[in-house]
């Protein structure tokens, strides 16, 4: 661990709490690029006025933020989310301007591929980062211009390709299942939980990483619930979807991105067939 590391973790402990920036419209830490060092960064601030008064600067784009409070015994575990979530830098404001640090001043990098290879995945920071770009912008309240609307395709675009080069996780309430369970029996009295829109259709909920899933399962799954969790890449999603289901909802505690079957065969056509699927 270098000096930097160490003189930058000794001055964010004596912070009596943190006060994050987050994206209203991904419900995850908001994460802007830099334009000069095209670093993926996010905002944390000694006070909450310090934030709240950055937040305000962003109002005139459209921008949804909110602060949230990380107290000092969760500052570790915030730290290395982030790394899950692409980011690279924080930018840390203890008085006056904010101050960049790199990631791995703070906090050491996890070896994220082993944990995306995982068997149930524990990281996928690719598409974590494109989704949140990709939704921060979408659900901006504006009327875009041509070269806006420019901007959002290639946010689309490069988010859709991870989005097909990525496994997910299906959940299954085998709680009425007697044995060992087969994903691959239909007949067995295994379970999926689906949501239901405003739009009174239904989507199965499935997630990119096991964080994901355990920050529903805090809302959603009775503690005496028995769960499987198994991987599945995105060509092989539909083939897991429920009857009454019309699509997916790609983690819904976090950038809660919905893909209907309708939508999901016109990202095919207009960006190409996910790996593993042939053309009909």
């Amino acid at each position: 661990m270098t000096i930097s590391t160490s003189f930058m973790k000794k001055r964010i402990e004596k912070f009596d709490a943190l006060f994050v920036l987050f994206s209203a419209f991904a419900q995850t830490p908001f994460i802007e690029c830099d334009d000069d060092t095209f670093d993926d960064q996010v905002y944390a601030f000694k006070t909450e006025e310090m934030a709240k008064a950055f937040a305000d600067s962003y109002s005139g784009r459209k921008i949804g933020l909110k602060v949230i409070r990380i107290e000092k015994k969760g500052f570790q575990a915030f730290f290395e989310s982030l790394y899950k979530y692409g980011a690279t830098t924080v930018m840390l404001q203890e008085e006056g301007l904010p101050v960049r640090v790199q990631l791995g001043e703070i906090v050491e990098k996890p070896d994220l591929k082993a944990l995306q290879e995982d068997k149930v995945p524990q990281a996928n920071p690719a598409l974590q980062l494109t989704a949140i770009y990709y939704m921060q912008e979408l659900r901006r309240p504006i009327e875009r211009d041509k070269e806006e609307k420019q901007e959002l395709h290639e946010l689309e675009e490069e988010m859709v390709h991870n989005l097909f080069a990525s496994r997910f996780i299906v959940v299954f309430d085998v709680s009425e299942v007697k044995g060992t369970w087969n994903p691959r029996d239909n007949k067995a009295p295994a379970k999926q939980q689906m949501l239901k829109l405003k739009n009174d259709k239904f989507v199965l909920p499935v997630f990119t990483e096991l964080d994901e899933f355990r920050k529903y399962a805090a809302r959603f799954v009775k503690p005496q619930s028995k769960v499987r969790l198994v991987p599945v890449p995105f060509d092989k999603l539909r083939g897991f979807l429920p009857g009454p289901a019309s699509g997916f909802v790609v983690n819904p505690m976090g950038f809660n991105m919905v893909l209907m079957k309708e939508r999901i065969e016109w990202l095919s056509k207009v960006y190409g067939t996910p790996a593993g699927e042939e053309e009909s």
